[in-house]
């Protein structure tokens, strides 16, 4: 059985800073000319030392800890491509790793946002759409890493529940139903802030 993850986390990042990115390595907001971050002096070039080997393409799914069964990779899959469906410009991923504690992972998550190869044709800017949950199952930590046009889309709060709807289904021990739930509540907090920006423009156009 899996434990609970521990630490929830959630950060934004893309090849280029958008207005209220947050700072990986510390979660202060940045500006959107912002070469480095003001409160913890981080940069994203830091992480080329960090990290030094060259990582696999930004798979849509990528098992590296082997924590989930046949069944769970196809059904992952299907959850994937339901909120695709739902909201075609973000591109979900959802990798497993083994990382040695005290490993960073939001700060791993934008060295991969930003490094990883592109995966089947896609572009600069589908990648900054793309949103990477990560679960690190030697330490049972997970975070949510959006691509700067992505992460504006939910408020750095709102991320962070949509990692924590995982938690009753870890308990449990179904890692394979626990990343269902993530998407299926990251597309209920889409919905809802689609809704909430569409109410917005319609209050707009009447004033």
């Amino acid at each position: 059985m899996m434990n609970d993850p521990r630490q929830h986390q959630s950060t934004g990042t893309g090849r280029r800073p958008a207005a209220g990115s947050s700072c990986p390595a510390c979660g202060n907001l940045l500006a959107a000319d912002a070469k480095w971050c003001p409160a913890c002096q981080f940069t994203g070039s830091q992480t080329m030392d960090m990290f030094l080997s060259e990582p696999p393409p930004l798979l849509p799914v990528f098992d590296a800890a082997a924590i989930w069964s046949d069944a769970d990779l196809t059904d992952i899959e299907a959850a994937r491509v339901k909120l695709r469906t739902s909201f075609p410009q973000f591109r979900p991923h959802v990798w497993s790793v083994m990382l040695p504690p005290g490993t960073s992972l939001p700060v791993f998550g934008f060295w991969l946002l930003n490094t990883c190869l592109h995966h089947d044709g896609e572009t600069e800017q589908e990648r900054s759409w793309a949103v990477l949950l990560l679960i690190n199952a030697a330490t049972s930590e997970s975070a949510v890493i959006p691509g700067y046009s992505a992460e504006n889309w939910l408020s750095n709060e709102d991320w962070k529940k949509v990692v924590s709807s995982m938690s009753p289904m870890w308990k449990a021990g179904n890692p394979g139903p626990a990343v269902i739930d993530f998407f299926e509540n990251m597309e209920s907090f889409l919905i809802h802030s689609w809704n909430l920006r569409s109410q917005r423009r319609g209050n707009r156009s009447k004033s």
